[in-house]
């Protein structure tokens, strides 16, 4: 994915000659990379929605981003301007070993001393942002995420994420590239982004087929309304376009969430294609359509009472509601949802 790193924003226009070059070469540090990816997470996370709570924790050896992802895990982020080594791997394990045991009181205070954040306390911000009213706070951040961004990288680093992965450790390596105009000026900021999900990375059990879909009703109320009456899921507004909807077949279950209020029905994919659309999502102040809408046919089942966040967690399963389109992968787990669903 593309994004214009020209006065923070990710709006740009390509009107000319864009050429690769080095962070380094374009006078960027590591400093202000850290800086756009806390402000935009969205570009190294383009299908999750991700709570910030922190940047460059100095007393405590190393984190150039700390955030929560929707099921409590903490996500370590390690940036590097240029090349990333092996010896970058050691240090996060390091950092994430000794973060494992990390307090509600600890995680509170980094988030209080963080200068973007907003709220008085982290358990309050954390439960609006999950929709869950009853996690545990102590459990906060209590399993980590590893993500480290680089422009490159050795192969001995990228063995040993392979192989870590192998065995489950929760670690990513995700590259970037920065463009310059042709008087030396860094515009383009360009990041394939995060491609686990919550789920996907604490979960040993076999995949079932079954995806959850966030109805996205923050800045659109209603949409999911139109979705159940049109027999669509659809997205809009993000920079990659269509991907967030990509990777179903037809016959597999779609468990669709809307905030604030749960999961509220079952689908079944009729047409896993992506194409094009409308009529799903208006500006809530204009009233105007929004560019970018992409539909998936779905044929949805709606239930009489949604399953909170919550009562699947007494089900047994840490729902990931704030992803996009994602596999959940506990297959056993999901589908004792679904049966519950169908209950209702």
């Amino acid at each position: 994915m593309l994004y214009g790193i020209e006065k923070n924003t990710t709006d740009f226009t390509i009107s000319e000659k864009y050429i690769m070059k080095a962070a380094s070469e374009v006078g960027l540090l590591e400093r202000n990379i850290e800086d756009f990816i806390a402000d935009h997470p969205k570009t190294l996370f383009p299908n999750e929605e991700i709570l910030v709570i922190a940047q460059s924790i100095s007393y405590r050896n190393m984190a150039d981003v700390l955030a929560l992802d929707a099921t409590g895990n903490l996500i370590i982020v390690e940036i590097k301007r240029d090349h990333s080594s092996r010896e970058t791997v050691g240090q996060l394990l390091e950092y994430a070993a000794k973060m494992k045991d990390v307090t509600y009181d600890e995680l509170n205070d980094i988030s209080q001393k963080y200068k973007k954040w907003t709220s008085n306390n982290l358990y309050d911000a954390f439960k609006a942002f999950s929709d869950d009213e009853y996690i545990d706070k102590e459990k906060l951040g209590s399993k980590q995420r590893i993500i480290i961004v680089a422009p490159d990288s050795d192969e001995g680093l990228q063995r040993i994420v392979t192989w870590l992965r192998s065995y489950g450790v929760p670690i990513e390596f995700v590259p970037f590239s920065i463009f310059a105009d042709e008087q030396g000026q860094p515009k383009i900021f360009d990041i394939k982004g995060v491609q686990d999900t919550p789920d996907s990375v604490v979960s040993s059990s076999t995949w079932k087929r079954h995806w959850i879909f966030n109805t996205n009703e923050t800045y659109s109320p209603g949409a999911y309304e139109k979705m159940f009456e049109r027999n669509v899921a659809a997205i809009y507004g993000y920079k990659n376009g269509p991907r967030n909807l990509q990777g179903s077949s037809v016959g597999d279950t779609i468990l669709a969430y809307v905030n604030q209020q749960g999961l509220m029905a079952v689908g079944e994919v009729l047409d896993e294609e992506v194409v094009p659309g409308v009529g799903i999502f208006f500006d809530k102040e204009t009233g105007q359509q929004v560019p970018d809408e992409y539909h998936i046919k779905v044929k949805w089942d709606i239930k009489k009472s949604p399953v909170t966040n919550g009562e699947a967690k007494k089900i047994g399963y840490n729902l990931p509601v704030r992803t996009v389109f994602g596999k959940l992968h506990n297959g056993d787990m999901a589908q004792k949802i679904v049966d519950e669903l169908n209950k209702r």
